[in-house]
């Protein structure tokens, strides 16, 4: 998919040539809705195939520069897990609340369109049968790209993309979300029924990065991003977030429940797939580990330490260590390229969700006295136990009884000033007699945990949360607009939309109901948060 085919203009996303929606014919015509013939069957389906990979690439971008911008100088940094040793525009940057316009523009302009772009060629090759499970297979994906957007954002073009219209307008996050819902209960039903009636076929599977084709796998994966949407509205409408959550329970085809389900990409075939991550630290050496994290990991000698991080050397010295976001950086980089540095290699596999997320999701909802199947505590170890399979950490069952072991305070091997004490201060083990503020604190500090490197999700789960507590930083570079206790909560609108799109982006500010800037919290962002 090339970008020209792609542009922003007048009061929307602008999707021409290609992107247009025009009728087509084909093998989609004619076709029982859930039935599959032979030519789609032992078919390439390169027609609407190739449009796939592209879709699952922009989830979480696969493209160096993009990912960066996207996801390692935003999620990553944000969340805890990582920090960077770079003195990017003289320490004016995203780890500093000063946002560059080039830096803002990149998400939106490239990876948030991409996928758009991606989507409606499928969609346009399957005239949006809602029947179709090739189409509903993408609204699965769109669903996994775009609510990374509006979380980052708040109000993203989306219930009108697609639609054949010359103009796409800003949603408010409150319908984009309530439509998610409405799309993968959807996507479930036909995915479901196709499945039923074509036992053990895959027609897709070689355009398919993350589940070799298995439709079987995709439904477990849509309905644990409903419970994942769902809980998002835990604080700002409790009871939709009950009812979606344990609708997501007991959907047809389950939940991810084991670590072979895990939902991500890697590379099949001819396509090829870059864990960026590594490129940020080992080629552009641009990322180590983050103060927050080692604090935590450090602190209840936490197994997994070793499996995700490598090692560093800091004045000929051994060890973990780790930044802190913020700081005053000078311009020699080479002297904090010790700091340990993750253990992720070009070809590990991408993951969007685990299963342990999927756990400690049940945790939560138990908590909150859903009916998630089983109790908190349950589904609390249920998902410490799968993180350290996932890790290949060894027997969690000493970890999970110690009722000692806290965060630690934070050492900074070269610069003493930024040293400092623990912020967090919750034990591991289950206490069913503490308050359910404490033991939410605990669900999320081990779900903070299991989810890395997915930082994006971890970030947002901080806001939602409030947990876990993390350092803040030491220089706040946002004007006053970003308070340094509370962090950051979004990340201003692409820049150029100001020029592109003035009367929309008026309006997606009206929607965010706050200022364009880093401290505006989002929908679901709630002041008051306490478990009931």
């Amino acid at each position: 998919m090339k970008n020209s085919k792609i542009k922003l203009f007048s009061q929307g996303l602008l999707f021409v040539g290609a992107l247009s929606m025009t009728a087509c014919t084909g093998w989609f015509d004619n076709v029982p809705p859930y039935e599959a013939t032979d030519d789609m069957l032992d078919g390439d389906n390169v027609k609407i195939g190739a449009f796939f990979p592209q879709l699952q690439r922009n989830v979480i971008s696969t493209h160096n520069n993009q990912f960066q911008l996207s996801e390692n100088l935003i999620g990553d940094i944000y969340s805890g897990y990582l920090a960077i040793p770079t003195n990017f525009n003289s320490n004016k940057n995203n780890a500093t609340y000063f946002f560059q316009d080039n830096w803002l523009n990149s998400p939106y302009e490239k990876v948030y369109t991409q996928a758009i772009g991606a989507y409606m060629e499928i969609k346009k090759n399957t005239e949006g049968d809602e029947n179709s499970h090739i189409y509903q297979w993408a609204q699965i994906l769109k669903i996994a790209s775009m609510h990374r957007f509006t979380d980052m954002w708040g109000p993203i073009p989306y219930l009108a993309v697609g639609s054949g219209a010359m103009t796409t307008p800003y949603d408010s996050q409150e319908a984009v979300y309530m439509k998610f819902f409405e799309e993968l209960d959807k996507a479930v039903e036909v995915l479901s029924k196709f499945v039923a009636n074509n036992p053990g076929s895959k027609p897709m599977a070689e355009y398919d990065l993350v589940y070799g084709g298995d439709y079987a796998k995709w439904i477990k994966f849509a309905n644990s991003l409903h419970l994942r949407l769902a809980m998002r509205l835990a604080y700002v409408k409790p009871d939709v977030a009950q009812q979606e959550a344990e609708k997501a329970v007991t959907a047809q085809g389950g939940l991810i429940t084991s670590n072979d389900d895990n939902a991500g990409v890697k590379s099949v075939g001819a396509n090829e797939v870059i864990n960026q991550l590594w490129t940020m630290w080992a080629s552009y050496q641009d990322i180590r580990m983050g103060a927050s994290f080692l604090s935590v990991l450090d602190g209840y000698d936490d197994p997994r330490l070793s499996k995700m991080f490598s090692p560093g050397k800091v004045k000929e010295q051994e060890g973990y260590f780790a930044l802190r976001t913020g700081i005053n950086l000078d311009s020699n980089k080479d002297s904090r390229l010790g700091y340990s540095c993750p253990n992720i290699q070009s070809n590990t596999p991408i993951v969007w969700m685990n299963a342990a997320e999927v756990a400690f999701l049940k945790a939560e909802g138990a908590l909150r006295g859903w009916n998630m199947g089983m109790d908190a505590e349950e589904a609390y170890k249920q998902g410490i136990t799968l993180s350290f399979a996932e890790w290949g950490a060894g027997s969690p069952d000493t970890y999970m009884t110690d009722s000692e072991k806290t965060a630690a305070n934070y050492v900074d091997p070269l610069t003493s000033s930024n040293n400092i004490n623990a912020v967090s201060h919750i034990t591991i083990a289950w206490n069913e007699g503490d308050s359910k503020d404490k033991n939410l604190e605990r669900i999320i500090t081990q779900k903070w945990i299991a989810m890395f490197p997915n930082g994006q999700e971890a970030w947002t789960e901080y806001r939602r949360t409030g947990y876990p507590q993390l350092f803040p930083v030491k220089i706040n570079n946002s004007a006053g607009t970003i308070d340094t206790d509370i962090q950051i909560r979004r990340m201003p609108f692409a820049k150029s939309e100001y020029t592109l799109n003035p009367d929309g982006i008026q309006k997606a500010v009206e929607l965010l109901g706050g200022p364009d800037n880093g401290g505006t919290r989002l929908w679901w962002d709630v002041e008051n948060k306490s478990v009931n």
